[in-house]
């Protein structure tokens, strides 16, 4: 009876009606919230109120011929419009206000993503593959831009150089922490344009305590500097961002921390894509970053953006994230009477996301003695309202009700779990869902984890799956999982590590490695890539800052340039995958700069490796397979149908075209059996064949060839002493 009185009372105080809350996503819902809480109820209301708090969202507006006048008798200020859709720096209070015009049909905006990397960091020697030594030499990204939104980064490093350290390759910088914000023309931060300005930066504002950025760069792009640690578009010119994650918020004013949103990242894959077309180059941008997806994100204006702004040269590719092994999908199917899990985050508060055809009951229910059930009804509230329940022990819930945005007749329901202690498992909640005649899932999400049978062995319900992170599960994004093919190191101080994923590294997934299907059932990863050990770039300033780290402690080798001291190091993850593919598609997009995001997904399609026999492909664990970057290749140069030409790439033969135009090869072993050396045009003709009887001891041979115009040709290799094989030249 007193849990029922006490329940009531809160429902008849809080009980609030937001103004149509249809057209806000639920992250600008809280701060609606925040806002409409008595003064004094939180420190962030009171500086809010202060300092006219703004943020940074997504608006779609029906009727764009009156978006500037709405927008300035509001106090906004618009960074771009693509179509109906524009990024919008609005103060706080206003929000609501742009909510209840007809013209404005949603405002949208999730808090800023995270990293995607495994927290273990681990060093190997990196393979051909990964830094393109077994690539034709034509193909190092040449004329492409190659943009990477990170964070952590060390502009100084020689691996951001040419390959002789003689020439820099950063040409624009967007620093979104930077306090120096006088004459910047973005919502955060400012930019630095000439490499100049960028090299004189010398780090992002979190350099000290980042380097993350450092390392995937190196991946995509990194020159490798004066070691075999070369990146994958080692000659492409490089544009960065460097964004805010949840771990910076020691950086941020207190009255810009709403600033940060997914809306300012997706400015910054805008930044990256303007630069590149200022240079009249196509463009490729490596995001190891994501967020956990709601329900409803997946037709969020975060996705509409991205593909408006994406198109032919201009791709994105994101990790899927590195969620496997945890538990964050709860399915309760029609018929079933009830299905639970235990909820986890290690903070006071917790997060689901309910998405539900039918009537339902949700039960958070604790395992302790003296602790109340709390019941969620899903009549209990109407369309675009928030109520919060709670228990005499504090427990409580707020939840928002709001129709879905992708699937019609569905309804979400977004809520926020608190705790008067961390929810650990020391008092385990357990989280039911009941409603025979109702389909419901239900999504954890901002660090929020289901746990199977934690206190009561029946509640083991939820599922490892449905956890690729936005904006990896978007279409027109290519989402990136992980492969392992090295499994052990030695270290710069001497030590032998070993990390053996069940005794294997021949390519096969990596247990971490997020899996779809998406939420609204579309099949996620695309591609895999290596992912494991991939040695690359550390910040040297990062070093000097946190000499004891442990992934300091873990760094492969240490060297000096210019007065400071740098490192290759290594992590894992799909933070380290995303990069190998981002610079494989430079690779092709060098080739071919009109290339789609449908391209490159059709290409990755035809020509990726199939790493478990006995699978169907595409699949929700390797997408559609490992990427292969040559086969790739021959599918962007409309060479991958030529039957004569084999899809294997020749890599026991260098091959150049002389001064006199003939075509010399070196063999690293002289074939000591007849051979036959084809060379075709990039159109499929055959344009000479030379047959040459081999020996013990030649490995150098010249093939007389017909007068050729300067461009890319294919040779052809066959023979008893090796298996077909080709490879590209460029005369």
């Amino acid at each position: 009876m007193i849990r029922r009185i006490f329940l009531i009372l809160l429902m008849l105080g809080f009980f609030l009606q937001i103004h149509p809350n249809s057209k806000l996503s639920p992250w600008v819902r809280m701060i609606m919230l925040e806002k409409a809480m008595p003064l004094g109820h939180k420190k962030s209301v009171k500086m809010m109120e202060r300092h006219d708090m703004r943020t940074t969202v997504f608006i779609r507006i029906n009727n764009i011929t009156e978006a500037d006048a709405v927008f300035a008798a509001n106090d906004c200020m618009v960074y771009d419009r693509q179509g109906d859709i524009c990024i919008v720096s609005v103060p706080v209070g206003n929000i609501e206000k742009l909510a209840s015009m007809s013209s404005i049909t949603r405002i949208e905006a999730n808090k800023s993503c995270n990293i995607t990397m495994d927290t273990t960091a681990i060093v190997v020697k990196a393979s051909s593959v990964y830094n393109g030594e077994s690539l034709p030499q034509a193909y190092t990204g040449k004329d492409v831009v190659l943009g990477i939104m990170d964070v952590g980064f060390d502009l100084t490093h020689p691996n951001f150089y040419n390959s002789a350290a003689t020439t820099y390759r950063i040409g624009a910088f967007w620093d979104q922490l930077d306090k120096d914000t006088i004459g910047s023309g973005y919502p955060v931060g400012r930019d630095y344009v000439g490499y100049e300005a960028v090299l004189a930066k010398k780090h992002s504002a979190d350099g000290l305590m980042q380097t993350h950025g450092t390392h995937t760069l190196g991946i995509a792009a990194g020159s490798g500097y004066n070691s075999s640690y070369r990146g994958m578009a080692f000659e492409s010119d490089i544009c960065a961002v460097s964004n805010a994650i949840s771990s910076n918020v020691s950086l941020i004013d207190s009255a810009d921390i709403y600033k940060y949103t997914t809306a300012v990242d997706a400015l910054g894959f805008k930044y990256m894509f303007d630069y590149a077309e200022r240079l009249g180059k196509p463009c490729v941008a490596s995001f190891s970053e994501g967020y956990t997806v709601g329900m409803d994100s997946e037709d969020s204006l975060f996705a509409a953006y991205l593909q408006q702004i994406t198109g032919p040269g201009k791709i994105i590719i994101a990790s899927a994230g590195n969620e496997s092994q945890k538990y964050a999908y709860l399915p309760k199917p029609y018929g079933k009477s009830s299905a639970g899990s235990f909820i986890f985050s290690g903070r006071n508060d917790a997060y689901l996301i309910v998405q539900s055809q039918g009537r339902f009951q949700l039960r958070l229910q604790p395992y302790a003695e003296g602790w109340h059930s709390l019941d969620i009804n899903s009549d209990d509230n109407t369309l675009d309202s928030l109520a919060v329940y709670a228990t005499p022990e504090q427990l409580t819930a707020m939840a928002f009700r709001y129709p879905s945005s992708f699937n019609d007749g569905d309804t979400m329901y977004y809520i926020k779990i608190s705790s008067p202690q961390p929810i650990t498992g020391a008092v385990p909640i357990a989280v039911i869902v009941s409603g025979e005649d109702a389909q419901v899932a239900v999504r954890t999400f901002s660090s929020t984890i289901f746990v199977n049978g934690q206190g009561d062995s029946r509640w083991s319900d939820a599922e490892i799956s449905h956890n690729v992170h936005a904006p990896a599960c978007f279409e027109g994004v290519v989402a990136v999982g992980s492969t392992i093919h090295r499994t052990g190191f030695t270290n710069y101080l001497g030590a032998y590590r070993d990390y053996t994923q069940a005794g294997r590294n021949d390519g096969v997934w990596s247990v971490y490695s997020s899996v779809g299907p998406t939420l609204d059932g579309r099949i996620k990863p695309d591609v895999v890539a290596p992912g494991n050990n991939i040695i690359s770039s550390y910040s040297s300033y990062y070093i000097e800052a946190n000499p004891n780290a442990s992934d300091v402690n873990s760094d492969v080798e240490h060297f000096d340039y210019n007065g400071r001291t740098y490192a290759w190091n290594a992590n894992t993850g799909t933070s380290m995958a995303t990069p190998v593919v981002a610079g494989a598609v430079a690779l092709w997009l060098q080739a071919n700069p009109k290339l789609t995001p449908d391209d490159v997904i059709k290409i990755i399609s035809k020509t990726s490796r199939l790493p478990e026999s006995g699978m169907d492909y595409p699949n929700n664990k390797y997408g559609h397979g490992e990427i292969d970057v040559y086969k790739g290749l021959l599918e962007v140069l409309n060479l991958s149908d030529i039957k004569e030409i084999s899809k294997n790439e020749a890599s026991n033969v260098r091959a150049c075209f002389a001064d006199d135009g003939n075509l010399c090869l070196s063999f690293n072993k002289a074939p000591n059996k007849t051979f036959s050396v084809s060379l075709y045009s990039i159109s499929g003709r055959l344009l000479n064949k030379t047959i040459f009887k081999g020996n013990n001891s030649t490995t150098e041979y010249r093939v007389s060839v017909p007068k050729l115009i300067d461009g890319v040709y294919l040779v052809q290799f066959s023979g008893a002493s090796f298996a077909p094989s080709s490879m590209l030249v460029r005369k």
